[in-house]
């Protein structure tokens, strides 16, 4: 599996901790070759960082790698030397500062350092742009989801009004059904009474006209 730039930044930083432990410490030739060991470890890192940084044209990496040379490589690898050119038995005298120097940004650093600070301003005020567009949506929908719920509401309660005036409408009809019945029943013994009637006095007068 390829390593990524950050792997090679984490290894190089694993080296150069290595390394500044051994010259902070007794310095002998087997340390001292272990150091030059781990600077070429170094310098294989800084330069597949820059290849990568070039391959993906991030110009603030690749700067950033060919100034770790200057920066890191170059103050300690000089060290070194001259450790191996006293002998490396004893413990040098050395201003620790040059070991741990971080010289100050170069103007083109800078530049991009700036570039990239105004880059997340914008990135940062897009976001909030963003952040009170959603708000203003939301809070757009919720009024929407109000409205419709009131509407709903009002459905809901116009349809109970509907059900319960279809309900009192079956109630008179069926009264009415049953009134209409009792005018049928009412009439219907009328006309049998006033059939009966007919016909008494239908034979009374057909009695009255055989006794003649």
């Amino acid at each position: 599996m390829s390593k990524s730039y950050e792997d090679y930044e984490r290894d190089y930083q694993s080296y150069l901790s290595r390394i500044r432990s051994f010259l902070a410490s007794t310095r002998s030739q087997s340390t001292l070759l272990e150091c030059e060991r781990l600077l070429a470890e170094a310098r294989e890192c800084v330069t597949a960082m820059q290849a990568m940084a070039e391959v993906e044209g991030n110009a603030f990496k690749t700067q950033e790698a060919q100034n770790l040379l200057r920066r890191d490589l170059v103050p300690l690898q000089e060290e070194v030397a001259r450790s191996r050119r006293s002998g490396g038995n004893a413990p040098e005298e050395v201003n620790r500062e040059d070991l741990f120097y971080r010289p100050p940004m170069g103007l083109d650093q800078v530049s991009t350092t700036q570039s990239l600070m105004q880059s997340s301003e914008d990135l940062l005020r897009e976001s909030q742009s963003l952040v009170a567009n959603s708000e203003n949506i939301g809070m757009s929908t919720l009024t929407q989801m109000g409205v419709q719920r009131e509407q709903m509401q009002i459905a809901s309660d116009n349809l109970n009004d509907t059900v319960n005036a279809t309900a009192q409408a079956r109630m008179i009809l069926k009264k009415m059904r049953t009134k209409l019945l009792k005018s049928k029943l009412f009439l219907y013994a009328m006309i049998a009474a006033l059939l009966f009637l007919n016909g008494f006095v239908l034979r009374a007068i057909w009695k009255k006209h055989h006794k003649q």
